[in-house]
């Protein structure tokens, strides 16, 4: 069961405005020049000394949201969140466990980042002394973060975890002229970590290993193949030899579609077949896998919303059992100057599925049972 606690204020411009019920203040004016700057800010106003293990501030709530939708597998998705100096990872894993879906945002993504791993407590580490590790439901911290797409780009979004009562919380703090004042506004939002399941085994990295073939195509290419695969209602197999790269789905009722590839020199950004082979995956797999918003397509692939105007590129390897690594690149607006300043990495986001072959999935259930 989800936790969300949401606290809006509205006061005139003074020293501190209240962000809970439990009388703690929030700092009126927070800013994040510099690294003096964000430890005091982390050890919070009135003299707390409570350490955050993650800290990090982003102007741009809608970028964020797109981004975490693309890997929300299921309505009720529970995921984990990994963070070190280097960034935090999101990875949701599907119920039978055949698909795993990540997203990576490197700290020079956000305006202003922090992760120190002496700020968790003993049992909520990464898996090793560099890195802290919770679960979330991702569901309702998507629902939160479309609640400060209001004032995206007007104000940053402060994302800590964890307060005093383990919570991950997220503030922001805004103003507009008044009458008399300027007006301050404090929003303040509180999420529950979700609960691991007794006897779960979960690493916190997705495992690819032994990558026979790969190929690289724009992301809307991939999405329209899938898209059009649906209509046998089957299995869809990607079929990868010396010179060629096939798609085919086929219905007992229905019928067959089959998608040819053109991979003649030049058509595709890379192309490699070490050992043709090809192997069956379940489509609501792929479907999931391919599901990036139009705003991240690029090109003119749907236009609005936090992308950028250059073509996203999609990677698919085929390892040498089948697994299928698909990563997508989504490039976020190089407008949007409230990011950090990182370079190319700071507009970059690397989205990852990791899906299970068909016969791979079938003894994974066969297990379960």
């Amino acid at each position: 069961m989800k936790t969300v606690r949401w606290f809006f204020v509205f006061k005139q411009k003074q020293d501190a405005i209240e962000g809970s019920r439990s009388g703690r203040h929030i700092s009126a004016d927070m800013t994040t020049e510099d690294e003096t700057d964000a430890r005091r800010r982390r050890r919070g106003a009135n003299g707390d000394t409570w350490t955050y293990a993650l800290d990090a501030s982003f102007a741009h709530a809608k970028n964020l949201t797109a981004a975490l939708s693309a890997v929300k597998l299921s309505k009720r998705q529970r995921a984990r969140v990994r963070a070190d100096a280097r960034g935090v990872t999101f990875t949701a894993m599907d119920e039978s466990k055949c698909c795993v879906a990540s997203a990576n945002f490197r700290a020079e993504t956000f305006a202003a980042y922090a992760c120190d791993e002496t700020g968790a407590m003993a049992g909520m580490r990464g898996g090793d002394s560099t890195s802290v590790a919770f679960d979330v439901n991702l569901g309702a911290l998507i629902d939160v973060l479309g609640a400060f797409a209001s004032r995206d780009g007007e104000a940053e979004v402060r994302m800590r975890w964890p307060n005093r009562e383990g919570l991950l919380t997220l503030e922001l703090e805004s103003s507009r002229a008044g009458v008399d004042r300027d007006l301050r506004q404090c929003v303040y939002a509180a999420i529950s970590p979700e609960a691991v399941p007794e006897g779960e085994e979960r690493s916190d990295e997705s495992s690819f290993r032994g990558e026979t073939n790969a190929f690289m195509l724009p992301t809307s290419t991939l999405k329209e193949i899938v898209d059009d695969l649906e209509w046998p209602c089957a299995d869809v197999v990607i079929d990868v030899e010396a010179d060629a790269l096939r798609f085919s789905a086929s219905g007992p009722e229905i019928g067959d579609l089959t998608v040819d590839v053109d991979t003649s020199e030049g058509k595709l950004t890379e192309f490699t077949c070490r050992e043709p082979a090809a192997f069956a995956y379940k489509y609501r797999f792929l479907k999931s896998a391919t599901a990036v918003g139009g705003n991240f397509l690029g090109g003119g692939g749907g236009g609005g919303g936090g992308g950028d105007e250059a073509v996203t590129m999609t990677r698919v390897a085929v390892s040498d059992t089948g697994f299928l690594k698909i990563v997508h690149l989504l490039h976020l607006s190089k407008s949007q100057v409230a990011f950090g300043s990182g370079g190319l990495n700071a507009f970059m986001v690397p989205v990852t599925f990791i899906v299970n072959p068909v016969e791979a999935e079938e003894a994974s259930e066969d297990e379960q049972e």
